[in-house]
């Protein structure tokens, strides 16, 4: 019998998880529409990532920049992810 090693854990550092989010944003975006290209996502580092806290982020779809706001749900590490107005 062999055992599966257990899921990994990110821990999410103030001055790092902006950058990790918009790499998990980026890898996992998959646009319904076949013209749709997201070139950039950059979120804004924030210090805690917990159930019901939020994060802003843009993304680059087709040249425009575009504001979004991440909020974690259900457990630590998982995000919903809603346009908004705001950019910087």
């Amino acid at each position: 019998m062999t055992a599966t090693a257990p899921p990994s854990v990110v821990v999410f550092d103030p001055q790092t998880s902006g950058k990790i989010l918009a790499e998990r944003i980026k890898a996992r975006a998959k646009p319904t529409d076949p013209g749709v290209t997201i070139s950039e996502v950059e979120c804004k580092n924030f210090p805690d990532i917990k159930v019901n806290t939020h994060t802003d982020c843009q993304m680059v779809v087709n040249g425009v920049k575009r504001g979004y706001r991440a909020t974690f749900t259900q457990r630590d590490g998982h995000y919903e992810i809603k346009a908004q107005e705001l950019t910087w």
